[in-house]
Protein backbone atom coordinates (compact mmCIF):
# COMPACT_ATOMS: atom_id res chain seq x y z
CA UNK A 1 0.00 0.00 0.00
CA UNK A 2 1.47 3.65 -0.57
CA UNK A 3 0.67 6.97 0.61
CA UNK A 4 -0.45 8.59 -2.41
CA UNK A 5 -3.51 5.20 -3.56
CA UNK A 6 -7.25 6.18 -2.95
CA UNK A 7 -7.57 3.54 -0.60
CA UNK A 8 -4.67 4.48 2.26
CA UNK A 9 -5.79 7.77 1.96
CA UNK A 10 -9.82 7.48 2.22
CA UNK A 11 -9.63 4.36 4.28
CA UNK A 12 -6.96 3.09 5.78
CA UNK A 13 -5.35 6.27 7.30
CA UNK A 14 -8.74 7.34 8.65
CA UNK A 15 -9.02 4.25 10.42
CA UNK A 16 -5.82 3.84 11.60
CA UNK A 17 -5.69 6.99 13.04
CA UNK A 18 -9.66 7.07 14.89
CA UNK A 19 -9.02 3.44 15.66
CA UNK A 20 -5.85 4.16 17.67
CA UNK A 21 -7.64 7.18 19.24
CA UNK A 22 -10.56 5.52 20.67
CA UNK A 23 -8.36 2.73 22.28
CA UNK A 24 -5.62 5.62 23.40
CA UNK A 25 -8.60 7.33 25.21
CA UNK A 26 -10.41 4.64 26.66
CA UNK A 27 -9.83 2.02 29.50
CA UNK A 28 -9.20 -0.11 26.37
CA UNK A 29 -5.12 1.86 26.14
CA UNK A 30 -3.80 -1.19 26.38
CA UNK A 31 -4.38 -2.59 23.45
CA UNK A 32 -2.89 0.76 21.14
CA UNK A 33 0.63 -0.47 20.54
CA UNK A 34 -1.34 -3.81 19.31
CA UNK A 35 -3.71 -2.09 17.28
CA UNK A 36 -0.97 -0.12 15.76
CA UNK A 37 0.92 -3.30 15.08
CA UNK A 38 -2.21 -5.22 13.51
CA UNK A 39 -2.48 -1.82 11.15
CA UNK A 40 1.35 -2.15 10.34
CA UNK A 41 0.82 -5.65 9.42
CA UNK A 42 -1.78 -5.03 7.11
CA UNK A 43 -0.45 -1.92 6.09
CA UNK A 44 2.72 -4.09 4.78
CA UNK A 45 1.11 -7.48 3.59
CA UNK A 46 -1.06 -5.43 1.53
CA UNK A 47 2.01 -5.23 -0.70
CA UNK A 48 4.15 -8.54 0.32
CA UNK A 49 1.77 -10.77 2.49
CA UNK A 50 4.12 -13.76 1.83
CA UNK A 51 6.64 -11.60 3.87
CA UNK A 52 4.89 -10.99 6.48
CA UNK A 53 6.73 -14.11 8.83
CA UNK A 54 10.16 -13.01 7.04
CA UNK A 55 9.07 -9.50 9.17
CA UNK A 56 8.00 -11.03 12.30
CA UNK A 57 10.59 -13.58 12.72
CA UNK A 58 13.34 -10.76 11.98
CA UNK A 59 11.72 -8.78 14.55
CA UNK A 60 11.49 -11.51 17.18
CA UNK A 61 14.87 -12.65 16.26
CA UNK A 62 16.76 -9.04 16.72
CA UNK A 63 14.66 -8.84 20.22
CA UNK A 64 15.99 -11.95 22.14
CA UNK A 65 19.40 -11.33 20.73
CA UNK A 66 19.22 -7.79 22.16
CA UNK A 67 17.77 -9.26 25.64
CA UNK A 68 21.16 -11.96 25.75
CA UNK A 69 23.33 -8.57 25.21
CA UNK A 70 21.34 -6.89 28.33
CA UNK A 71 21.51 -9.83 30.46
CA UNK A 72 25.25 -9.94 29.86
CA UNK A 73 25.71 -6.49 30.41
CA UNK A 74 28.80 -7.49 32.91
CA UNK A 75 30.09 -10.32 30.58
CA UNK A 76 31.93 -8.00 27.35
CA UNK A 77 33.07 -11.31 25.72
CA UNK A 78 29.71 -12.55 25.88
CA UNK A 79 28.24 -9.33 25.04
CA UNK A 80 30.13 -8.72 22.06
CA UNK A 81 29.63 -12.48 21.13
CA UNK A 82 25.64 -12.02 20.80
CA UNK A 83 26.19 -8.58 19.33
CA UNK A 84 28.26 -10.00 16.52
CA UNK A 85 25.60 -12.78 15.85
CA UNK A 86 22.92 -10.21 15.67
CA UNK A 87 25.01 -7.80 13.28
CA UNK A 88 26.42 -11.27 10.73
CA UNK A 89 22.47 -12.31 10.82
CA UNK A 90 20.97 -9.42 9.79
CA UNK A 91 23.90 -8.37 7.17
CA UNK A 92 23.63 -12.19 6.09
CA UNK A 93 19.99 -12.18 5.10
CA UNK A 94 20.07 -8.83 3.73
CA UNK A 95 23.00 -9.89 1.14
CA UNK A 96 21.39 -12.70 0.88
CA UNK A 97 17.58 -12.04 0.16
CA UNK A 98 18.65 -8.27 -1.99
CA UNK A 99 21.97 -9.90 -3.18
CA UNK A 100 22.39 -13.27 -4.19
CA UNK A 101 19.62 -13.86 -6.71
CA UNK A 102 21.80 -11.29 -8.87
CA UNK A 103 25.04 -13.00 -7.94
CA UNK A 104 24.05 -16.48 -8.62
CA UNK A 105 21.87 -14.66 -12.44
CA UNK A 106 25.96 -13.53 -13.15
CA UNK A 107 27.32 -16.73 -12.46
CA UNK A 108 24.87 -18.73 -14.22
CA UNK A 109 25.27 -16.22 -17.05
CA UNK A 110 28.64 -16.69 -17.42
CA UNK A 111 28.32 -20.24 -17.36
CA UNK A 112 25.63 -20.19 -20.21
CA UNK A 113 23.21 -21.67 -17.49
CA UNK A 114 19.78 -20.39 -15.91
CA UNK A 115 19.68 -19.03 -12.54
CA UNK A 116 18.63 -21.47 -9.88
CA UNK A 117 17.55 -18.48 -7.63
CA UNK A 118 15.45 -16.43 -10.24
CA UNK A 119 12.58 -16.87 -7.79
CA UNK A 120 14.35 -14.94 -5.26
CA UNK A 121 12.80 -11.21 -4.47
CA UNK A 122 14.01 -9.46 -1.82
CA UNK A 123 11.48 -8.41 0.92
CA UNK A 124 9.77 -4.71 0.39
CA UNK A 125 11.57 -2.78 3.02
CA UNK A 126 14.34 -5.28 4.29
CA UNK A 127 16.71 -2.64 4.07
CA UNK A 128 15.02 0.37 6.01
CA UNK A 129 13.97 -2.58 9.38
CA UNK A 130 17.39 -4.69 9.08
CA UNK A 131 19.09 -1.37 9.42
CA UNK A 132 17.05 -0.06 12.15
CA UNK A 133 17.51 -3.19 14.28
CA UNK A 134 21.60 -3.40 13.57
CA UNK A 135 21.31 -0.07 15.12
CA UNK A 136 19.27 -1.51 17.91
CA UNK A 137 21.15 -4.25 18.79
CA UNK A 138 24.60 -1.89 18.79
CA UNK A 139 22.30 0.88 20.95
CA UNK A 140 22.08 -2.28 23.80
CA UNK A 141 25.40 -2.96 23.91
CA UNK A 142 26.58 0.03 24.33
CA UNK A 143 24.13 0.74 26.87
CA UNK A 144 22.23 3.62 25.05
CA UNK A 145 18.79 2.52 25.39
CA UNK A 146 17.18 0.30 27.83
CA UNK A 147 14.80 -3.37 26.62
CA UNK A 148 11.61 -2.39 27.06
CA UNK A 149 8.63 -5.19 26.10
CA UNK A 150 8.19 -7.25 22.97
CA UNK A 151 5.25 -4.79 22.09
CA UNK A 152 6.47 -1.96 22.32
CA UNK A 153 9.96 -2.94 20.37
CA UNK A 154 7.23 -4.60 17.61
CA UNK A 155 5.85 -1.25 17.12
CA UNK A 156 8.76 0.66 16.81
CA UNK A 157 10.08 -1.94 13.93
CA UNK A 158 7.35 -2.38 11.96
CA UNK A 159 5.48 1.38 12.53
CA UNK A 160 3.94 1.77 9.32
CA UNK A 161 4.93 5.17 8.08
CA UNK A 162 8.01 4.37 8.62
CA UNK A 163 8.57 0.79 7.40
CA UNK A 164 8.86 1.12 3.86
CA UNK A 165 11.15 3.63 2.90
CA UNK A 166 12.40 5.12 6.35
CA UNK A 167 12.59 7.38 8.03
CA UNK A 168 15.79 4.61 9.05
CA UNK A 169 14.50 5.63 13.23
CA UNK A 170 16.37 5.12 16.50
CA UNK A 171 14.81 3.33 19.34
CA UNK A 172 16.11 6.04 21.59
CA UNK A 173 14.36 8.72 19.62
CA UNK A 174 10.90 6.49 19.14
CA UNK A 175 10.90 4.00 22.25
CA UNK A 176 9.97 6.35 24.61
CA UNK A 177 7.56 8.18 22.46
CA UNK A 178 6.08 5.05 21.83
CA UNK A 179 5.44 4.46 25.64
CA UNK A 180 3.19 7.64 26.79
CA UNK A 181 -0.51 7.33 26.22
CA UNK A 182 -2.04 10.13 24.10
CA UNK A 183 -3.73 12.99 25.80
CA UNK A 184 -6.93 14.13 24.60
CA UNK A 185 -5.48 18.00 25.10
CA UNK A 186 -2.91 17.34 22.29
CA UNK A 187 -5.38 15.15 19.93
CA UNK A 188 -6.66 17.61 17.41
CA UNK A 189 -3.74 20.19 17.09
CA UNK A 190 -1.87 16.49 16.28
CA UNK A 191 -4.46 15.87 13.47
CA UNK A 192 -4.44 19.51 12.00
CA UNK A 193 -0.45 19.54 11.74
CA UNK A 194 -0.32 15.98 10.59
CA UNK A 195 -3.07 16.46 8.00
CA UNK A 196 -0.95 19.90 7.00
CA UNK A 197 2.49 18.01 6.35
CA UNK A 198 0.65 15.19 4.98
CA UNK A 199 -1.02 17.45 2.21
CA UNK A 200 2.20 19.74 1.29
CA UNK A 201 3.98 15.87 0.94
CA UNK A 202 1.09 14.65 -1.26
CA UNK A 203 1.43 17.57 -3.52
CA UNK A 204 5.07 17.38 -4.02
CA UNK A 205 4.75 13.45 -4.50
CA UNK A 206 1.69 13.96 -7.27
CA UNK A 207 1.65 17.13 -8.73
CA UNK A 208 5.49 17.79 -8.93
CA UNK A 209 7.55 14.48 -8.98
CA UNK A 210 5.34 12.41 -11.21
CA UNK A 211 4.30 15.43 -13.98
CA UNK A 212 8.16 15.37 -13.68
CA UNK A 213 8.39 11.89 -14.46
CA UNK A 214 5.81 11.88 -17.15
CA UNK A 215 8.87 13.37 -19.54
CA UNK A 216 11.51 11.66 -17.54
CA UNK A 217 10.78 7.90 -17.84
CA UNK A 218 10.60 8.03 -21.55
CA UNK A 219 13.67 9.34 -22.37
CA UNK A 220 15.32 6.84 -20.22
CA UNK A 221 13.74 3.76 -21.65
CA UNK A 222 14.79 5.04 -25.10
CA UNK A 223 17.99 5.22 -24.02
CA UNK A 224 17.56 2.03 -23.05
CA UNK A 225 16.98 0.99 -26.41
CA UNK A 226 20.21 2.47 -27.53
CA UNK A 227 19.49 6.08 -28.62
CA UNK A 228 21.97 8.76 -27.30
CA UNK A 229 20.78 12.49 -25.82
CA UNK A 230 22.60 15.12 -27.32
CA UNK A 231 24.50 17.84 -24.64
CA UNK A 232 21.22 19.87 -23.98
CA UNK A 233 18.88 17.04 -23.67
CA UNK A 234 21.37 14.81 -21.61
CA UNK A 235 21.84 17.76 -18.81
CA UNK A 236 18.26 18.58 -18.61
CA UNK A 237 17.24 14.54 -18.18
CA UNK A 238 20.32 14.49 -15.19
CA UNK A 239 18.20 17.61 -13.81
CA UNK A 240 15.15 16.81 -14.43
CA UNK A 241 15.43 13.45 -12.67
CA UNK A 242 17.18 15.00 -9.91
CA UNK A 243 14.68 17.59 -8.97
CA UNK A 244 11.98 14.13 -9.30
CA UNK A 245 13.36 12.08 -7.12
CA UNK A 246 14.07 15.06 -4.57
CA UNK A 247 10.08 15.80 -5.00
CA UNK A 248 9.61 12.46 -4.93
CA UNK A 249 11.19 11.55 -1.71
CA UNK A 250 10.36 14.92 -0.07
CA UNK A 251 7.11 14.20 -0.54
CA UNK A 252 7.34 10.56 1.42
CA UNK A 253 9.46 12.32 3.90
CA UNK A 254 6.70 15.00 4.76
CA UNK A 255 3.91 12.31 4.53
CA UNK A 256 5.60 9.76 6.62
CA UNK A 257 6.22 12.29 9.15
CA UNK A 258 2.79 13.72 8.88
CA UNK A 259 0.97 10.32 9.34
CA UNK A 260 2.77 10.16 12.55
CA UNK A 261 2.22 13.38 13.51
CA UNK A 262 -1.60 12.92 12.96
CA UNK A 263 -0.96 9.56 16.18
CA UNK A 264 0.91 11.89 18.26
CA UNK A 265 4.23 11.03 17.29
CA UNK A 266 7.21 13.16 15.76
CA UNK A 267 9.61 11.59 13.64
CA UNK A 268 13.41 12.41 13.21
CA UNK A 269 14.39 15.26 10.14
CA UNK A 270 14.77 12.71 7.10
CA UNK A 271 15.22 15.23 4.16
CA UNK A 272 16.01 19.16 4.42
CA UNK A 273 16.58 21.16 1.21
CA UNK A 274 19.62 19.36 0.19
CA UNK A 275 19.75 20.79 -3.41
CA UNK A 276 20.46 24.37 -1.68
CA UNK A 277 23.86 22.96 0.05
CA UNK A 278 27.15 24.85 -1.24
CA UNK A 279 28.98 20.78 -0.78
CA UNK A 280 28.58 17.49 -1.67
CA UNK A 281 29.29 17.06 2.12
CA UNK A 282 26.68 19.22 3.39
CA UNK A 283 24.12 17.77 0.82
CA UNK A 284 24.56 14.19 2.28
CA UNK A 285 23.80 15.49 5.68
CA UNK A 286 20.58 16.85 4.47
CA UNK A 287 19.71 14.00 1.80
CA UNK A 288 18.07 11.19 3.19
CA UNK A 289 19.58 12.27 6.53
CA UNK A 290 18.75 9.41 8.82
CA UNK A 291 20.74 6.72 6.11
CA UNK A 292 23.54 9.19 6.26
CA UNK A 293 23.04 9.18 10.51
CA UNK A 294 23.28 5.13 10.52
CA UNK A 295 26.21 4.96 8.05
CA UNK A 296 28.13 7.87 9.74
CA UNK A 297 27.75 6.06 13.81
CA UNK A 298 27.62 2.73 12.70
CA UNK A 299 30.22 2.44 9.45
CA UNK A 300 32.58 5.77 8.78
CA UNK A 301 33.10 6.35 12.43
CA UNK A 302 34.01 2.61 13.29
CA UNK A 303 36.29 2.90 10.53
CA UNK A 304 37.69 6.25 11.27
CA UNK A 305 38.33 5.97 14.22
CA UNK A 306 40.87 2.64 14.25
CA UNK A 307 42.19 3.81 10.71
CA UNK A 308 43.12 7.61 12.39
CA UNK A 309 45.07 5.86 15.34
CA UNK A 310 46.45 2.66 13.25
CA UNK A 311 48.22 6.44 10.90
CA UNK A 312 49.19 8.22 14.03
CA UNK A 313 51.56 5.36 15.10
CA UNK A 314 52.80 5.25 12.08
CA UNK A 315 53.14 8.50 11.93
CA UNK A 316 52.41 9.68 8.54
CA UNK A 317 52.31 13.12 7.56
CA UNK A 318 49.35 15.14 7.12
CA UNK A 319 48.23 14.16 3.57
CA UNK A 320 48.77 10.21 3.86
CA UNK A 321 47.02 10.52 7.44
CA UNK A 322 43.83 12.30 5.82
CA UNK A 323 44.09 9.88 3.09
CA UNK A 324 43.73 7.22 5.63
CA UNK A 325 41.62 8.39 8.63
CA UNK A 326 38.86 10.42 6.16
CA UNK A 327 39.37 9.58 2.12
CA UNK A 328 39.25 6.12 2.86
CA UNK A 329 36.31 5.46 5.14
CA UNK A 330 34.44 8.43 3.23
CA UNK A 331 34.29 6.29 -0.34
CA UNK A 332 33.81 3.10 1.50
CA UNK A 333 30.90 4.51 3.07
CA UNK A 334 29.84 5.98 -0.36
CA UNK A 335 30.36 2.58 -1.74
CA UNK A 336 27.93 1.30 0.81
CA UNK A 337 25.07 3.53 0.63
CA UNK A 338 25.29 2.75 -3.41
CA UNK A 339 25.16 -0.81 -2.70
CA UNK A 340 22.53 -0.48 -0.69
CA UNK A 341 20.69 0.53 -2.98
CA UNK A 342 20.23 -3.09 -4.80
CA UNK A 343 22.86 -5.08 -6.55
CA UNK A 344 23.05 -3.02 -9.75
CA UNK A 345 26.51 -2.03 -10.91
CA UNK A 346 24.99 1.64 -11.76
CA UNK A 347 24.39 1.89 -7.97
CA UNK A 348 27.61 1.30 -7.27
CA UNK A 349 28.86 3.80 -9.37
CA UNK A 350 26.76 6.66 -8.45
CA UNK A 351 27.93 5.85 -4.69
CA UNK A 352 32.07 5.50 -6.20
CA UNK A 353 30.84 8.82 -8.23
CA UNK A 354 29.17 10.39 -4.97
CA UNK A 355 32.45 8.89 -2.79
CA UNK A 356 35.07 10.91 -5.10
CA UNK A 357 33.29 14.12 -5.09
CA UNK A 358 32.64 14.01 -1.01
CA UNK A 359 37.24 13.57 -1.22
CA UNK A 360 37.32 16.41 -4.06
CA UNK A 361 35.44 18.88 -1.48
CA UNK A 362 37.57 17.26 1.39
CA UNK A 363 40.35 17.95 -0.25
CA UNK A 364 39.39 21.50 -1.22
CA UNK A 365 38.27 22.66 2.14
CA UNK A 366 41.96 21.50 3.25
CA UNK A 367 43.49 23.52 0.88
CA UNK A 368 41.73 26.69 1.50
CA UNK A 369 40.58 26.31 5.30
CA UNK A 370 43.02 29.06 5.80
CA UNK A 371 42.24 31.32 3.37
CA UNK A 372 38.77 31.21 4.19
CA UNK A 373 39.18 31.76 7.78
CA UNK A 374 40.50 35.06 6.84
CA UNK A 375 38.19 36.00 3.91
CA UNK A 376 35.25 34.04 3.82
CA UNK A 377 33.66 33.52 0.49
CA UNK A 378 31.82 35.87 -1.26
CA UNK A 379 28.31 35.61 -2.84
CA UNK A 380 29.52 34.87 -5.90
CA UNK A 381 31.72 31.74 -4.88
CA UNK A 382 29.37 30.84 -2.77
CA UNK A 383 26.61 30.82 -5.77
CA UNK A 384 29.59 28.61 -7.89
CA UNK A 385 29.89 26.21 -4.81
CA UNK A 386 26.11 25.66 -5.06
CA UNK A 387 26.00 25.35 -8.93
CA UNK A 388 29.00 22.83 -8.57
CA UNK A 389 27.07 20.79 -6.35
CA UNK A 390 24.15 20.71 -7.97
CA UNK A 391 26.08 19.50 -11.13
CA UNK A 392 28.04 16.88 -9.39
CA UNK A 393 24.94 15.81 -7.48
CA UNK A 394 22.59 15.47 -10.59
CA UNK A 395 25.65 14.06 -12.92
CA UNK A 396 25.77 11.04 -10.15
CA UNK A 397 21.76 10.69 -10.76
CA UNK A 398 22.17 9.49 -14.09
CA UNK A 399 23.50 6.10 -13.08
CA UNK A 400 21.11 5.86 -10.06
CA UNK A 401 18.38 5.88 -12.34
CA UNK A 402 19.99 3.75 -15.88
CA UNK A 403 18.84 0.32 -15.98
CA UNK A 404 22.40 -0.71 -16.93
CA UNK A 405 25.72 0.97 -17.05
CA UNK A 406 26.00 1.27 -20.60
CA UNK A 407 22.55 3.24 -20.55
CA UNK A 408 24.55 5.88 -17.94
CA UNK A 409 27.43 6.05 -20.51
CA UNK A 410 25.19 7.06 -23.23
CA UNK A 411 24.07 10.03 -21.35
CA UNK A 412 27.00 10.40 -19.81
CA UNK A 413 28.43 10.89 -23.56
CA UNK A 414 25.48 12.97 -24.34
CA UNK A 415 26.42 15.55 -21.30
CA UNK A 416 29.92 15.46 -22.78
CA UNK A 417 28.76 16.96 -25.85
CA UNK A 418 29.96 13.73 -27.96
CA UNK A 419 26.66 13.32 -29.64
CA UNK A 420 26.27 17.32 -30.47
CA UNK A 421 24.53 19.85 -29.29
CA UNK A 422 20.75 19.21 -29.92
CA UNK A 423 19.86 22.95 -30.66
CA UNK A 424 16.57 22.76 -33.08
CA UNK A 425 14.69 25.91 -34.86
CA UNK A 426 11.90 23.56 -34.66
CA UNK A 427 9.87 25.80 -32.50
CA UNK A 428 6.46 23.72 -32.54
CA UNK A 429 8.04 20.78 -32.07
CA UNK A 430 9.90 22.38 -29.27
CA UNK A 431 6.87 23.67 -27.52
CA UNK A 432 4.90 20.83 -28.08
CA UNK A 433 2.33 19.24 -25.17
CA UNK A 434 5.58 16.58 -25.01
CA UNK A 435 8.43 18.45 -26.21
CA UNK A 436 11.59 19.62 -24.45
CA UNK A 437 10.41 23.18 -23.73
CA UNK A 438 8.39 22.21 -21.64
CA UNK A 439 10.93 19.98 -19.84
CA UNK A 440 12.76 22.93 -19.58
CA UNK A 441 10.09 25.30 -18.27
CA UNK A 442 9.87 21.89 -15.45
CA UNK A 443 13.87 22.28 -14.80
CA UNK A 444 12.92 26.43 -14.11
CA UNK A 445 9.78 26.07 -11.77
CA UNK A 446 11.33 22.91 -10.20
CA UNK A 447 14.56 24.80 -9.47
CA UNK A 448 12.44 28.33 -8.06
CA UNK A 449 10.59 26.08 -5.90
CA UNK A 450 13.72 24.12 -4.41
CA UNK A 451 15.92 27.74 -3.83
CA UNK A 452 13.37 30.14 -2.91
CA UNK A 453 10.64 28.63 -1.22
CA UNK A 454 11.07 27.25 2.42
CA UNK A 455 10.47 23.26 2.55
CA UNK A 456 7.61 21.90 4.38
CA UNK A 457 9.39 22.01 8.75
CA UNK A 458 10.15 25.38 7.74
CA UNK A 459 6.98 26.18 6.96
CA UNK A 460 5.77 24.36 10.46
CA UNK A 461 8.08 25.97 12.33
CA UNK A 462 5.20 27.27 14.74
CA UNK A 463 4.29 23.62 15.67
CA UNK A 464 8.05 21.86 16.19
CA UNK A 465 7.40 19.62 13.13
CA UNK A 466 10.64 17.22 13.59
CA UNK A 467 13.09 15.51 16.66
CA UNK A 468 15.94 17.85 17.00
CA UNK A 469 14.10 20.70 15.63
CA UNK A 470 15.55 23.53 17.54
CA UNK A 471 18.81 22.70 15.79
CA UNK A 472 17.95 22.58 12.16
CA UNK A 473 14.94 25.27 12.46
CA UNK A 474 18.20 28.05 11.96
CA UNK A 475 19.91 25.93 9.36
CA UNK A 476 19.72 27.56 5.65
CA UNK A 477 16.92 30.30 5.84
CA UNK A 478 14.87 30.27 2.70
CA UNK A 479 14.93 33.24 0.20
CA UNK A 480 11.29 33.75 0.99
CA UNK A 481 10.22 33.12 4.42
CA UNK A 482 6.96 32.41 5.65
CA UNK A 483 5.47 30.01 7.66
CA UNK A 484 1.97 28.63 8.29
CA UNK A 485 -0.64 30.52 9.13
CA UNK A 486 -3.32 28.67 11.14
CA UNK A 487 -6.20 30.71 9.67
CA UNK A 488 -8.88 30.26 7.45
CA UNK A 489 -6.70 31.68 5.08
CA UNK A 490 -3.94 28.68 5.53
CA UNK A 491 -6.31 25.61 6.05
CA UNK A 492 -7.73 26.65 2.65
CA UNK A 493 -4.76 26.67 1.18
CA UNK A 494 -4.14 23.28 2.77
CA UNK A 495 -7.32 22.04 1.61
CA UNK A 496 -6.38 23.00 -1.67
CA UNK A 497 -2.75 21.52 -1.66
CA UNK A 498 -4.61 18.14 -0.31
CA UNK A 499 -7.42 18.21 -3.10
CA UNK A 500 -4.50 18.36 -5.79
CA UNK A 501 -2.22 15.52 -4.67
CA UNK A 502 -5.44 13.70 -4.38
CA UNK A 503 -6.89 14.82 -7.58
CA UNK A 504 -3.21 14.13 -9.61
CA UNK A 505 -3.74 10.30 -8.37
CA UNK A 506 -6.51 10.03 -10.95
CA UNK A 507 -3.53 10.05 -13.34
CA UNK A 508 -2.41 6.59 -11.93
CA UNK A 509 -0.58 5.35 -8.91
CA UNK A 510 3.26 5.02 -9.22
CA UNK A 511 5.18 3.97 -6.35
CA UNK A 512 7.75 5.98 -4.14
CA UNK A 513 11.06 5.74 -5.61
CA UNK A 514 12.56 4.77 -2.57
CA UNK A 515 9.52 2.21 -2.08
CA UNK A 516 12.02 -0.10 -4.46
CA UNK A 517 15.07 -0.30 -2.01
Amino acid sequence: MSFNSIIFVLLFLPFSVIGYYVLSLTPLHRLRLPFLILMSLLFYGRAQMSYIPLLLGSIVANYLIAAMIARNKGHESAKRFWLTLGVIANAGALISLKYLSALAGTIAGTLGRTNPLANIVAPLAISFYTFQQISFLIDVARGKVELAGIVRYMSFVAFFPTLLAGPITLYSEMGPQLGIRPQRKGVAQNLLVGLIIFSLGLFKKTVLADTIGLWIDPIFATVHKGSAPAFFLGWGTALAYTLQIYFDFSGYSDMAIGVARMLGLVLPLNFFSPLRSTSISELWRRWHMTLSRFVRVYIYHPLSIPLTRFASEKDYGKWTTMAISVFLPAFLSMLIIGAWHGPNWTYLLFGAMQGAFIITDELHTALTRKKRRKKPDTPAAVFCYGLLTLLAFASAAVPFRSETIEDAFRIFGGMAGLHGLGLTLNWSAFWAPNGNGMLLLMIILGLLIVYLLPNTEQIMDKVHPALEWEKWRIVDPARLRFTFPFTPAGIALASLALFLGFAFISRGITNFIYFKF
